[in-house]
């Protein structure tokens, strides 16, 4: 049997099904997966995201209900106890940290606290004596059986019952209520009240070794200098007099003990307590400096002063705390030195050396220096390595910093270098130095082919051992590159430049001006042009004859030019060439009429015609240009036509070319009388800046920066600066009654705030000669420049004026943007202004 839906209730009522088991869907999807969940009679486990099995919840196996973790892992290491005596125990104590860990874990449970009779005894449930609950640490007594002493440890356990490492054992003594039970002797020193048994009460020698039981003078019976050198009979107290241990650093006098007193080996590694010489003990280089101490402000500089009067500590130092000084007098001339390092060095090891020095104004000497003295095994001298202020050259008054690589490499048979500095053959006066600094210099080799890296820069040697590349500071810098030891190209110490090929992605730079406009001040030659050979006849109305298409630029100028045979069929009239401009459209003998050309003719016979017209492109506006040469016959005789050709022999020719830039017209009227006014001259200078220099805080010039030009600011010493260039008396002449076209600038930036470079702000000025203040007009330019940049730019729009005398760098800003030096007077590539005008 077949039951069918009805169409309608059936069909609503399966519908309305529907909907409500969609509806109960989205609102279970939408609820947590245990919302009504419980457990009955059992647990639930609880796995990690590997699967493994962490914990169950729930009804235990023994009946109760409980959370019971599972295959957790041990809790990390405790750090060391902190123990205290107390009476007949001990106060053993946790901080709450970790010794391989930094946070305490969450099923962190307790600390137990275990005793043992050894430093690494056996821990088991006989050994716990207590425990420490709180997570962040806490302390707790514990009761000691005897007055022995016992080591502690602790062990970390977790809610689950697992328990860690123990920590680093702990040794402590539980405090006695009496030294001893009764016994003879009870009656001692501390029984009895100060000064009860003086030297009064004591008969001359009534107290002797005899007297005296073994041991019980020990050095706390003894007041502090009761026994001196006079009250000791010579060589009584030897080596077998002293117990082990029985003289310690705390019996010394200060420098007691000095290198003379003690014998040559007999301080060894066994001699030395582990961990007793750490960094702070010894004289350590850092940071690749061998020299501890570079700055003479810690304890070991103190140490070094001390065998010599002539050496002291001072303050300040060179932007340091203190400073290394010596006292250079003498009666006759003298070498002072100080040994700053020693360390072992091999044949061919170079070192790059730097210190600043400090002359008094009053010093005398031949010069003062810094090097690297190389030694062999037994300490003779094999050669030095030294950079020196040369013989009367040092400066006085003032810090000065040497700094270097000596040539000298360290000589065969060198094992070891000792590094110093020293005053020269001095008479009078003294030198301070601080900031040195020593270091190896990094090479793949000694000779031949190598590659030394200093801080200094980098040194490439080719296989001859002669330097193909040189980036280093302080000397001048030079690359070489060779293929198979032939040099394909090299950049010099001055800049110049020498390659086989030469491949530019964006600007090519020539003479501070972009090579494009170079290339624009040259014809571009023929843009476009067409052959004719057919044959077209006019008679008496206009015709086209050629069309020809370009796109001109308002910058340039064209020359347009059309030549053919040219036919009449009778003597008599005109021929009249046109050239017509139909701009983007398409030209017809209506459109702009450019040119016209015409040509008489009498004779009859066939003739060359030819037009020739120059445009400038601003006249004839930018963009696409559809020009056409039409003729027609003119005051013609009844019946005449005249035709236009080329043949094989002579075809008929029309093109535009591209003759230069736009230049202005500079002609005038003349009748030839002699008494006309000249015509106006176009003139393009060049001049050399005549001063140029800075002034801080936009105020008052700053002698500091010479004739370079800084911009902008970079500390609160100068402030913001600006700058001024100035140029000759020539400029103000040549621009008298002109017209100035356009005005350039030449600036090269030798620096800015950062290595992609900045903004310069150009401004104009009025200043004949350098000013003591600064000053400018308002209206700016800004320009972005790169590092080591000099380029032409155009700034007509601010020197627009004849009566401006020079150019200001000023950018009235805090931003490191517009922090920059660009090159003044006297220097390579100093400022230039070039000036196009009319006169």
């Amino acid at each position: 049997m077949v039951t069918f839906l009805d169409t309608q209730a059936d069909a609503r009522r399966f519908a309305a099904l529907l909907d409500e088991y969609d509806r109960r869907l989205k609102a279970l999807e939408r609820s947590t997966q245990a919302a009504h969940t419980s457990i009955e009679g059992g647990t639930m486990d609880i796995y990690d995201a590997d699967g493994n099995l962490k914990g169950s919840v729930g009804m235990q196996p023994d009946g109760g209900v409980a959370l019971v973790p599972v295959h957790t892992d041990p809790p990390p290491t405790p750090m060391p106890p902190t123990v205290e005596r107390v009476l007949a125990g001990l106060v053993v104590g946790w901080d709450g940290t970790w010794d391989d860990a930094y946070a305490t874990p969450t099923d962190f449970s307790l600390i137990q606290v275990h005793l043992g009779p050894t430093e690494d005894f056996p821990l088991d449930a006989t050994t716990l004596v207590a425990t420490i609950t709180a997570m962040l640490g806490g302390t707790v007594t514990v009761a000691v059986e005897g007055y022995d002493p016992v080591w502690v440890r602790l062990v970390a356990q977790n809610t689950a019952s697992i328990t860690g490492p123990p920590s680093t054992a702990v040794q402590g003594t539980p405090r006695q209520a009496v030294p001893k039970d009764l016994i003879d002797g009870i009656i001692d020193e501390t029984k009895l009240a100060a000064q009860a048994v003086s030297q009064a009460k004591v008969k001359l020698g009534a107290i002797g070794t005899d007297q005296l039981a073994v041991s019980s003078v020990t050095a706390e019976k003894i007041v502090a200098l009761g026994i001196t050198a006079e009250k000791i009979a010579a060589l009584a107290v030897t080596a077998d007099k002293l117990a082990a241990l029985s003289v310690t650093t705390d019996k010394l006098a200060a420098n007691a003990v000095t290198a003379s007193k003690i014998l040559a080996g007999s301080i060894d590694a066994t001699h030395i307590k582990v961990g007793a010489l750490t960094a702070d003990r010894l004289a350590l280089g850092t940071d690749g400096n061998i020299i501890a101490d570079p700055s003479f402000e810690n304890p070991i500089s103190a140490q070094r002063v001390t065998a010599s009067p002539y050496w002291s500590i001072v303050t300040p130092g060179n932007e340091t705390l203190k400073a290394l000084q010596v006292n250079a007098a003498n009666p006759t001339a003298i070498t002072r030195s100080m040994t700053l390092a020693v360390q072992p060095a091999v044949p061919g090891q170079k070192m790059w050396l730097t210190i600043d020095y400090l002359a008094s104004e009053d010093w005398s000497g031949i010069g003062i220096s810094f090097y690297a003295q190389w030694q062999d095994a037994n300490g003779q001298v094999l050669g030095y390595s030294t950079i020196t202020t040369g013989d009367a050259d040092a400066v006085r008054g003032s810090w000065q910093r040497l700094t270097g690589v000596p040539d000298a490499p360290a000589p065969a048979g060198t094992t070891q270098v000792r590094v110093a500095c020293s005053t020269v053959d001095s008479t009078a006066g003294s030198v301070a130095y601080d900031n040195a600094s020593c270091r190896v210099v990094l090479a793949s080799g000694v000779a031949g082919a190598r590659a030394e890296l200093s801080p200094q820069g980098l040194l490439l040697y080719d296989s001859a051992g002669q330097e193909a590349v040189a980036l280093v500071t302080g000397r001048p810098n030079y690359l070489t590159l060779a293929t198979d030891g032939t040099p394909v190209a090299t950049i010099d110490q001055d800049g110049g430049a020498g390659f086989q090929r030469l491949a530019v992605a964006e600007n090519l730079t020539v003479g501070g001006s972009d090579w494009t406009e170079y290339l624009n001040q040259l014809p571009r030659g023929i843009l476009a042009i067409d052959y004719q050979s057919s044959t077209v006849t006019a008679s008496g109305s206009e015709m086209g004859f050629v069309e020809l298409d370009f796109e001109a630029d308002p910058e340039r100028m064209y020359r347009f030019v059309f030549e053919a045979r040219a036919n009449p069929s009778a003597a008599g009239g005109e021929l009249q060439l046109r050239l017509r401009d139909g701009a983007a459209e398409a030209p017809t003998i209506t459109s702009k009429q450019l040119h016209i050309a015409v040509h008489h003719m009498g004779l009859g016979n066939s003739f060359t015609a030819r037009l020739e017209h120059i445009a400038l492109g601003s006249d004839l506006g930018a963009g696409m240009h559809r020009t056409l040469i039409t003729f027609a016959n003119a005051y013609q005789p009844t019946g005449q036509t005249v035709t236009l050709s080329g043949g094989s022999g002579s075809l008929g020719k029309y093109y535009v070319e591209d003759i230069g830039p736009r230049i202005p017209e500079t002609g005038g009227y003349n009748t030839g009388g002699g008494t006309a006014t000249p015509p106006v001259t176009k003139y393009s200078k060049t001049y050399a800046a005549s001063w140029s220099g800075s002034y801080a805080n936009r105020s008052s010039y700053n002698s500091s920066y010479g004739n370079r030009c800084v911009q902008g600011y970079y500390s609160s010493g100068n402030g913001t600066q600006a700058a001024l260039v100035g140029f000759p008396s020539a400029l103000s002449a040549d621009l008298s009654g002109a017209k100035i076209i356009k005005a350039e600038i030449y600036l090269y930036f030798e620096h800015w705030y950062s290595n992609a470079g900045g903004k310069a702000v150009i401004k104009a000025h009025k200043h004949t000669s350098r000013p003591t203040a600064f000053s400018s007009d308002s209206e700016s330019q800004t320009i972005s420049w790169k590092r080591n940049e000099g380029k032409w730019v155009d700034i007509t729009g601010v020197f627009d004026s004849t009566s401006w005398r020079g150019i200001a760098l000023d950018p009235n800003s805090t931003s490191s943007t517009y922090y920059g030096i660009a090159r003044g007077v006297g220097q390579t590539n100093p400022p230039r202004l070039r000036v196009t005008y009319t006169k």
